[in-house]
């Protein structure tokens, strides 16, 4: 697996969905192999850094949310944008 997108269901929990926030902000921060897609979804390059993807799976479960993971063999492709030529 190169990369994945988690994905965290917050639910109607509040209080563990905030601290769910606070830890992962730090233990799954912006970078290269970390991009926050939105409030509760993270694209990981799990070949050069799995770590975020344990802390977050880890932080869900002690909180009882739930997750989803969808794993990339390769490396994910942006599609570019507009009508040009190149653009799919």
């Amino acid at each position: 697996m190169h990369s994945a997108i988690f994905w965290v269901d917050p639910g109607d929990r509040t209080s563990d969905w905030g601290e769910f926030l606070r830890y992962a902000e730090t233990k799954a921060k912006p970078s290269k192999e970390v991009l926050r897609l939105a409030e509760n979804v993270w694209l990981l390059n799990v070949a050069v850094s799995p770590a975020a993807l344990g802390y977050l799976i880890v932080l869900a479960d002690q909180r009882g949310l739930t997750y989803s993971i969808l794993p990339f063999e390769r490396v994910p492709e942006w599609l570019p944008a507009g009508s040009g030529p190149k653009t799919s």
